[in-house]
């Protein structure tokens, strides 16, 4: 084992498992963790204490797609845990930091082709993958292998959220044992604020069990358990505003909701691309205004919602100048959520996972134990709209496992 030249890195831990993680020696390691356990925070420490350790240290820090590291792991390492006076260098362009000890970390992406060839020449010390979940079996494999700098200890160390037992870290950790692996709830970061504890709190079913208690859960129970979060919960990307756009529907007065989708044109692949929940006593015309803005420049090719019996409010909307039509199915709306979960089986729906409202009710919206009966739907507004625009679609019958098709974004 090469010898370290130990530095003191300023960074307090808000748990023992943060603690524990950073000092972890494993050539694997995994930090699993809830909203606000403290994840890439320790996921940042850990690769700046690795840095500095061992002088000519080379890591790479990455999450599965290059547009969010900046924003997100980034950001992070420099905001709070690395000291400025640490840094010799810092490249914007190619997200590169040069510490004063001539070590340096690469920022990055599994997308990023060109950053990841260049990679092979000498070799890395170590890799950080943020929001591990996003991978996939091949994407770890292929940066274990670059683990070949001469004279440090070789690292690959992740911190992601809870997935399915079925995910391969699960897997890799959990089952095989082949790492170690550290665990933490929400409750276990002490300095959050208590109403966010309170509001997470209140989170139900699946949603709870991952991402407030830190558990690997499956989604058996859910209303939609066809749904595969592992390839169909993704990262934003810029839709082309050439995709035709279809919005779905849930009328009231304290709890109106629309969720917004955008087809690709090439595949018939559909997109929940912006979310409007905002829980607030506007009117019918407040709602049209903010409904015009989110769909400024886009081809609004059809606009469903409410019930039956609510022909009324659709006349509403439609005089303010966004007309909605009564939804297909409206008296079977267990045909209308068989119809979504069909389109779930076939990989047609993808999600952006910045949509927080939408994944919060999707991952929660489930059946009470042993009845076919929704447990408190009348709470899953963004569901009823998305029965309502999704049951007017058939999906193609050709069974994909893949991700989505997006060449047609560019």
């Amino acid at each position: 084992m090469p010898t370290a030249t130990k530095v003191k890195v300023v960074w307090n831990p808000i748990n023992k498992q943060q603690a524990d993680f950073v000092a972890c020696d494993s050539p694997r390691a995994l930090f699993s963790g809830a909203f606000g356990a403290g994840k890439s925070i320790a996921l940042c420490a850990k690769a700046l204490q690795l840095a500095m350790d061992y002088p000519g240290n080379f890591g790479y820090v990455c999450r599965k797609v290059r547009a969010t590291i900046g924003l997100s792991t980034l950001k992070t390492f420099l905001d709070l845990v690395c000291p400025a006076e640490l840094i010799a260098e810092y490249n914007k362009s190619t997200s590169l930091i040069t510490l004063t000890n001539g070590s340096q970390l690469l920022f990055g992406g599994l997308d990023d082709f060109l950053k990841l060839g260049s990679l092979g020449a000498g070799g890395i010390g170590f890799v950080a993958i943020d929001e591990a979940i996003e991978t996939v079996e091949d994407d770890w494999k292929m940066l274990e292998g670059r683990l070949r700098l001469p004279n440090v200890p070789h690292q690959i160390f992740a911190a992601t959220n809870p997935g399915p037992p079925s995910h391969y870290l699960y897997r890799m950790f959990f089952t095989e044992h082949r790492g170690e692996v550290y665990q933490a709830s929400t409750f276990d970061n002490a300095a959050l604020p208590e109403d966010y504890k309170q509001r997470l709190n209140e989170f139900e079913g699946i949603y709870r069990d991952r991402y407030v208690l830190g558990l690997w859960k499956g989604l058996e129970g859910l209303v939609y358990s066809a749904f595969d979060d592992r390839t169909c919960l993704i990262p934003r990307f810029e839709v082309s505003p050439t995709w035709p756009i279809y919005s779905g529907h849930d009328f009231g007065l304290a709890n109106t909701a629309a969720i917004f989708f955008a087809e690709s044109p090439g595949t018939g692949d559909m997109f929940a691309w912006q979310e409007y929940l905002p829980g607030s006593h506007l009117s019918i015309h407040d709602h049209v205004q903010a409904f015009k803005d989110i769909t400024k420049g886009r081809p609004v090719l059809k606009r469903v919602g409410g019930n039956h019996q609510e022909q009324e409010i659709r006349y509403g909307y439609t005089a303010e100048g966004w007309p909605i039509t009564e939804p297909k199915y409206s008296l079977d709306k267990a045909y209308q959520i068989k119809k979504v979960q069909a389109m779930h089986r076939l990989n047609k729906i993808f999600v952006f996972n910045d949509l927080t409202n939408y994944v919060r009710e999707k991952m929660s919206f489930q059946f009470k134990k042993g009845t076919d009966i929704i447990e408190d739907e009348a709470k899953f507004h963004l569901m009823s709209g998305e029965r309502y625009i999704l049951s007017d679609f058939t999906p193609e019958t050709i069974q994909r496992n893949q991700g989505p098709r997006v060449n047609a974004v560019t």
